[in-house]
């Protein structure tokens, strides 16, 4: 038979035949005169073999190693060594059942509670209490910064990090300020490169507020910044800088100089 009368029997591609001889799957068969391959019937076995295994869920290698096992033990050791693969694949798809289904969990989970799944679960759940759902639907270059620094910081951020924040969200809450830090977030975003003095005074004010409450909600043993924490600075600060217009970039600057200067007076006092 030649590769193409092969092929459409086994319901393959000739290429998928080059391809078995290549990695040694399939020897191969001689040749007639003209310089066409002549497979036996044997050949055509083999490959719906392959087929066959490779439809079960073992990859090329593990097929070979199987084959090429049967070939040193003997015919009598095929049977015997197939049943013992197919055991270590069950245990292998059971395996890849369990992280499907915890991978459709946490896909259930992202849609039921709308977040974003390009963060960390717990992350995105904090995170989504802090920057209000229409604000980060917004799509303006500010805000795209804000998201793509959010996204490495949930690479850097640890269990703990996240409870602070957790307890950040749920301060700001209790003292009704939630609603507030969201209309500072927006007046940020709105700020116009020539804005007035004046504006961006009060809005500097108005954080000053909301960033004293939150510093005191951390952990002042966190606050010494350990070398991923100036990474981590670095990455979001390059984003914001290219994201900001003049007057929002004073504005984020004298903010945080504010938090400077506050966890230097917590510091003086003790952390308290």
């Amino acid at each position: 038979m030649r590769s193409s009368e092969v092929a459409a029997i086994a319901g393959v591609s000739v290429r998928t035949l080059r391809h078995y001889h290549g990695i040694g799957l399939l020897d191969e068969p001689p040749r007639h005169a003209n310089g066409y391959r002549d497979y036996s019937a044997a050949d055509l076995a083999r490959v719906l073999h392959v087929k066959r295994l490779a439809a079960l869920g073992f990859s090329l290698s593990r097929i070979k190693e199987m084959l090429d096992a049967d070939a040193v033990e003997g015919v009598s050791a095929g049977p015997r060594a197939e049943a013992e693969a197919l055991d270590e694949l069950d245990r292998e798809l059971t395996l890849q059942i369990e992280r499907l289904q915890e991978q459709r969990r946490t896909v259930a989970l992202l849609r039921r509670e709308s977040l974003d799944p390009a963060l960390p679960v717990d992350f995105g759940r904090t995170t989504k209490r802090l920057f209000s759902g229409e604000r980060m639907h917004a799509g303006t270059a500010a805000v795209e910064a804000d998201r793509a620094a959010l996204v490495i910081a949930g690479q850097f951020y640890r269990e703990q990090d996240i409870a602070e924040l957790e307890r950040v969200a749920s301060r700001l809450e209790e003292l009704g300020l939630m609603k507030e830090l969201h209309e500072v977030q927006q007046r940020t975003d709105a700020l116009a490169a020539d804005a007035s003095q004046e504006e961006r005074d009060a809005l500097v004010a108005d954080s000053k507020v909301l960033i004293e409450v939150v510093l005191d909600c951390l952990d002042p043993a966190n606050w010494d910044e350990d070398a991923s924490n100036d990474t981590l600075g670095a990455l979001t600060g390059s984003l914001l800088e290219h994201a900001l217009n003049p007057a929002q970039r004073e504005v984020a600057e004298r903010v945080d100089q504010i938090i400077v200067d506050y966890v230097a007076l917590k510091r003086a006092n003790g952390g308290s």
